[in-house]
């Protein structure tokens, strides 16, 4: 498998990433150990794990695996994460992930989850940043890295802010919103960060909506995970697109596709852009502009939500009422939006333009009609 250099660590990593939140059967670990494996068999040498992926099992799989994949003798890397505010709880992060890893180090250690502005001021204030530092000075960790869904503007705010500790950037791109997340990881990879992609599937919309999307689509693609990874490895600063596993048959799959795709280049890109920005007129693309709420009403996943009622279309009106309920773990989504004042903050942010409050009352309607109708919400407990 192609590999490519991560940033200016040295590494070289493997186009393909394994995303370890998706074990089909996390309690088997032996099993899934064996998943880690066939993966790293078939050419995968980056292992993106965190604390709580696969009901908490992942790093614990992942480093079952460890000792076998070092027999060989070839090169593989592990990440971890912490979303820790304070410094006592990032250590006790990662001095458990290190245990559960069976590392001494881990290669790459994310700064979890960096979703709103003010977060990396917080956990510096908490300590949480000269933890990390102090780990990399004691050579528990080998490059600092960053997690995050901010928006271009908000990303180099932070690495300006984060005043060049991060050595690697992980940023959702995908064949929907890379407009959106291109600016952000080229003035990354400007400053010789290693670049790492997730949800390259645009959380499963792709995949479970297939058929809206034949148009970006080639001839010779097999299924949507071809456009969508050739998408992402298509554009050159990025360094490795995870996609999550669930077993090994997912590992062929992915892998097979990769082998098997012929890249864009950056005329074929720039065109592509320009089919989804003609196609997805109207879709929320989760850029994430629109949060920071000022009742903390959650329009990304309401916004999120919506589009699976565009895709059902109205035969299926239930579709953006269980997904907030089932995916989005959201049973009082009601009570969120009824706190909305409808300032018109989200719709002055929004990239898109979408007119956000006038689907907040479509999306009452069809709770209100379901009420009506007597129907029991499906919740996920």
């Amino acid at each position: 498998m192609e590999t490519r250099a991560f940033g200016r660590t040295g590494k070289q990593v493997s186009v393909l990433g394994m995303g370890t939140l998706r074990f089909e059967n996390p309690d088997d670990v032996e099993a899934m150990a064996e998943v880690v494996y066939h993966a790293f068999e078939r050419g995968v040498n980056y292992f993106d794990t965190a604390p709580m992926y696969s009901k908490d099992r992942s790093e614990t799989i992942v480093g079952r695996a460890v000792p076998e994949m070092r027999k060989t003798g070839r090169p593989f890397f592990v990440t971890s994460k912490s979303c820790a505010s304070e410094a006592k709880y990032v250590r006790k992060d990662l001095e458990r992930s290190l245990e559960r890893l069976n590392v001494e180090a881990i290669d790459f250690y994310y700064v979890w989850s960096l979703i709103q502005p003010h977060q990396l001021g917080e956990r510096r204030a908490g300590g949480a940043l000269d933890e990390f530092r102090k780990a990399k000075e004691e050579g528990l960790v080998k490059h600092l890295c960053v997690s995050t869904h901010l928006g271009h503007e908000h990303v180099v705010a932070m690495l300006d802010e984060s005043e060049g500790l991060f050595e690697g950037v992980l940023l959702g791109l995908n064949a929907l919103n890379g407009r959106m997340r291109l600016s952000a990881i080229r003035e990354a990879a400007r400053r010789g960060m290693g670049i790492g992609t997730m949800n390259s599937l645009a959380g499963g919309l792709l995949t479970a909506y297939a058929e809206h999307f034949e148009f970006l689509k080639r001839p010779e693609d097999v299924s949507i995970l071809d456009t969508a990874l050739r998408f992402n490895l298509s554009v050159p600063e990025v360094c490795v697109a995870l996609v999550g596993f669930r077993n090994k048959q997912d590992v062929d799959t992915a892998v097979d596709a990769v082998e098997r795709i012929q890249l864009l280049n950056a005329s074929e890109l720039e065109t592509f852009m320009d089919r989804v920005d003609a196609s997805w007129e109207g879709f929320c693309t989760r850029c994430n502009y629109c949060a920071g709420c000022p009742v903390g009403v959650p329009v990304l996943h309401l916004m999120e939500a919506y589009n699976h009622h565009r895709l059902k279309g109205p035969d299926h009106p239930k579709g953006v009422l269980d997904r907030l309920r089932s995916h989005w773990a959201m049973p009082d989504f009601l009570e969120h939006m009824n706190a909305c004042t409808a300032c018109g903050r989200c719709e002055r942010a929004c990239t898109q333009h979408l007119p956000i409050l006038d689907r907040f009352t479509e999306i009452r309607a069809l709770a209100e009609a379901e009420a009506k109708r007597g129907v029991k919400p499906k919740v996920r407990h």
